[in-house]
């Protein structure tokens, strides 16, 4: 690496359970990102872009590493032999930073590997070495758990949100004491005020992940942040029902078109609530660095809002999970073209990221950078993209002993579904139904049996790790990356 891309810096905002088409950038009819859509201006909105991984564990295992998650180990947690983005970049002298509260993505799960710093939001779980203030904050979540008592403090104390978003701007100390028990323990005002700390006091070169967390459910977004879509705020038992009845799907309920469109206000006030903070964040980055650093925004996956019966993001591999959006900001660099209608996968991320830098990309990794499509070049893209994941009964599974297969292959126009659980495939042309409705698994044998073939490969594939190993210890040496951990 020279001295030159010495200079650089990268920074990946990364939002959960955001999807595409609830975007303006995107075509969406509410304006839930004003500020984010204003940035995206300035850089390349990917308008097809896939994630690897319908939740969080199999989407954010391919962003790091760059290899599907079935491959190699798997996926939750990370397997040694996956090498993670923030190692390589760490063993070419990059400062690493990272902040988040997803469950999914903490240390018992290897995601600490590489980070000079890892502001863990669900570090309040017991460990054996915790600190008087982490063994503090697990007793108390001990206690609020009971009885849903903590779930009950966000629904029926009036204006504790706003208290809660007070405390965390202006006392983090009791951020760290006391809220770790709410369902976001890091929300977006804390996370931009350690964002917005780190950049004053930051010196290239340096790679910065921040997950915001805000977006997923349960929807309990501020007032202020709803009436920008309806005319009055909903009521605390508005939203209990909406969120414990409706959302979680109780046989209790018919679920209708009025309870949908009002889960996605909620939905869309979560975004908008953090575009709020991201204007603070764009802001001081524009002003920090003129140039020579690259900002990439996006999302482990999407939100299903009953399109194919189910709300959530779990039992499901249509694209209202898979579609995400990707914007990619290059200060100082006015874009050739700023829409791209390419289909990029998330997988892509990663060795973007070392491309910018100048860091050579493992053969191993299965991504292509996008740098060249940033520059205005039209590199050959990859025709199949695959997502995957293990699930059952319609919840998230880390491995082949626990769940079943969930998959889908994306060719051009094409997408096939297998759902070993249901013991159903499922072929769809996106050109004609986008929405994915008009299933023609009996209609097109040819290019079902096509479908098959890939898919049989790459099953094969997932028992056979020892060769993937070895390429990953050849291309970068194993000895040298045990010293980032």
């Amino acid at each position: 690496m020279n001295k030159d891309l010495h200079r650089k810096a990268v920074i990946l905002i990364t939002i959960d359970a955001l999807r595409a088409d609830h975007l303006k950038c995107y075509g969406y009819h509410r304006n839930t990102t004003p500020n984010l859509n204003k940035f995206a201006e300035e850089g390349k909105i990917f308008l097809n872009t896939i994630t690897n991984g319908p939740e969080t564990p199999t989407a954010f295992s391919s962003l790091f590493t760059s290899i599907l998650p079935f491959l190699d180990g798997g996926y939750s947690p990370l397997p040694s032999q996956k090498i993670s983005l923030v190692q390589l970049l760490r063993e070419n002298r990059i400062f690493t930073y990272s902040i988040h509260s997803n469950p999914n993505l903490g240390r018992i799960f290897n995601y600490d590997r590489g980070f000079d710093v890892f502001l863990d939001g669900e570090r309040y779980k017991r460990k054996s070495n915790d600190s008087i203030k982490q063994l503090l904050s697990y007793h108390v979540k001990k206690i609020l758990d009971s009885n849903r008592l903590s779930s009950k403090l966000i629904y029926r104390l009036k204006g504790f949100n706003k208290i809660k978003l007070w405390l965390r701007k202006k006392i983090p100390f009791l951020t760290e004491i006391l809220l770790p028990f709410t369902p976001i323990a890091y929300n977006a005002p804390y996370i931009v005020s350690k964002v917005i700390s780190f950049l004053n006091n930051s010196k290239k070169p340096f790679f910065l992940w921040a997950h915001f967390m805000d977006v997923h459910s349960p929807y309990n977004p501020p007032a202020k942040n709803v009436i920008n879509f309806r005319e009055k705020d909903f009521s605390i038992s508005e939203r209990e029902f909406l969120t414990n009845k409706v959302y979680s799907m109780s046989l209790e309920v018919k679920t209708t078109s009025r309870m949908i469109e009002d889960l996605k206000i909620l939905y869309d006030a979560e975004i908008h609530f953090v575009d709020e903070y991201l204007k603070k964040l764009i802001e001081l980055i524009k002003n920090r660095f003129k140039d020579n650093c690259l900002v990439i925004i996006t999302a482990d996956h999407g939100e299903s809002f009953y399109e194919h019966g189910l709300f959530g993001h779990q039992g499901s591999v249509y694209d209202e999970i898979l579609k995400i959006p990707l914007i990619i900001v290059e200060l100082g660099k006015k874009p050739i073209e700023k829409d791209i209608k390419d289909v990029v996968q998330i997988m892509d991320i990663a060795p973007t990221i070392l491309d910018y830098f100048g860091i050579d990309i493992p053969e191993n990794f299965q991504g292509s950078s996008l740098i060249p499509i940033i520059k205005g070049e039209n590199p050959i893209r990859k025709e199949v993209i695959i997502s995957e994941c293990y699930q059952k009964n319609r919840l998230m599974k880390r491995n082949r002993k626990e769940g079943l297969i969930l998959f889908a292959i994306r060719k051009h126009e094409w997408k096939y579904i297998f759902d070993e659980e249901k013991e159903a495939e499922f072929l769809f042309n996106l050109k004609s139904d986008p929405k994915e409705k008009n299933n023609l698994i009996g209609e097109n044998p040819e290019k079902l049996e096509e479908f098959r073939i890939i898919k049989e490969y790459h099953l094969e594939k997932t028992t056979t790790t020892s060769h993937e190993q070895s390429k990953i210890i050849k291309a970068i040496g194993m000895s040298n990356l045990n010293k980032t951990k």
